[in-house]
C-alpha cells in the first residue's frame, strides 16, 4: 500500500511540474526567425515623424506568431518610446497567413532606424 501511494505521489508530483511549463512559448526556429523577419521588412518603413525630427534608434522585440499569421507582442523596450509605439502598432497590425504554420513560437527581433546622410 505505502508502495501505490508512493507510485502515486510520484506521477501526481510529474504530472504537476510537466504542465507547469506548458504555457511557455517555444522559442523561433531560424526558419520561423527569417520569415517573420522577412514579412515585416515590407510592413515596416521609416515614420514621416522620425524623419522630420532626426530620430535614429533601436526597438527590440519578442513577439509571439499567432495561429491566424498575425503576430502579438510579448515584450518591447526602445529608448524613444514614439518609435516603441510606432513598431508595436505597426508589427499587431500586420498579419501574414503563411506565418501561422510557425504559431506558438516567440521570435526576437531587433528593429533598427537609420537616418541616410
Amino acid at each position: 500500500m505505502k508502495t501505490r501511494i508512493a507510485i502515486l505521489t510520484l506521477l501526481l508530483g510529474l504530472f504537476i511540474a510537466g504542465t507547469a511549463y506548458a504555457n511557455q512559448p517555444v522559442p523561433a526556429t531560424k526558419a520561423a526567425s527569417k520569415a517573420v523577419v522577412n514579412f515585416l521588412e515590407d510592413e515596416i518603413s521609416y515614420p514621416a515623424f522620425a524623419s522630420e525630427n532626426n530620430l535614429e534608434c533601436t526597438v527590440l522585440l519578442s513577439v509571439i506568431v499567432l495561429d491566424d499569421g498575425s503576430l502579438k507582442v510579448e515584450q518591447a523596450n526602445s529608448a524613444t518610446s514614439c518609435m516603441k509605439e510606432y513598431v508595436v502598432k505597426a508589427v499587431e497590425n500586420a498579419k501574414n497567413k503563411d506565418l501561422s504554420q510557425y504559431a506558438g513560437q516567440n521570435v526576437l527581433l531587433n528593429v533598427s532606424f537609420k537616418l541616410l546622410n
